[in-house]
């Protein structure tokens, strides 16, 4: 007679394999993505983050005073100054510690400007910058003859450009951009932890 005849079988005692008994294997337990040091966990979580935001929070303002610097004489955001007058009747004067100033004392350009304000019925003109030779007199303001009549001028906008260094905006926009990858390195370094632990689980 054959061993096999009332042999020990190999089967499981159950009847089956786990999978003719239609059981499924076990699953390897999900990654958990927890990184496995604690100091560089506590880094990457958490400073990073905090470092970023400051980046970003300190970047902004910085590219945009760069920015501004760079496109304000492109867009026309500043320009010579504006010169305001107003006509002055017999005994009206602004104020007793105004100022009189000569109309020769004024530059060729001023005096251009003076006219015009006086022919504009806005009484507004815009004097170049270069030939603004009286600029401390106008600031405060003065009483100026012409032709008969006297005038209260007076620098109404000096519209000045911004001065600051153009390198604004790029540093600006570095530290925005790392700011933006500081924010974003807890959730890469979560997916690359769970990623490295998948792997020692696998070998």
């Amino acid at each position: 007679m054959s061993d096999d005849d009332g042999g020990p079988s190999d089967r499981s005692e159950d009847g089956g394999s786990d999978m003719e008994n239609g059981a499924e294997p076990a699953e390897d337990p999900p990654a958990t993505g927890k990184p496995t040091e604690s100091e560089e966990s506590y880094l990457l979580t958490y400073a990073a983050p905090f470092l970023g935001v400051l980046l970003i929070a300190s970047g902004i303002p910085i590219a945009l005073v760069g920015g501004y610097v760079v496109m304000q004489d492109t867009l026309g955001l500043c320009g010579d100054p504006d010169i305001e007058i107003r006509a002055l009747e017999d005994g009206d004067r602004p104020a007793s510690t105004v100022d009189e100033l000569e109309y020769d004392e004024l530059s060729e350009t001023e005096q251009r400007a003076l006219r015009e304000a006086i022919d504009s019925p806005l009484e507004e003109a815009t004097v170049d910058g270069a030939g603004l030779e009286n600029e401390a007199a106008l600031l405060e303001g003065v009483v100026i003859e012409v032709d008969g009549q006297e005038y209260y001028v007076r620098i109404a906008s000096l519209n000045s450009c911004l001065e600051a260094e153009p390198l604004l905006f790029p540093i600006g926009s570095v530290a925005i951009l790392v700011g933006i990858a500081g924010v974003l390195t807890p959730p890469i370094y979560r997916k690359m932890a769970g990623f490295e632990e998948r792997i020692q689980r696998d070998r």
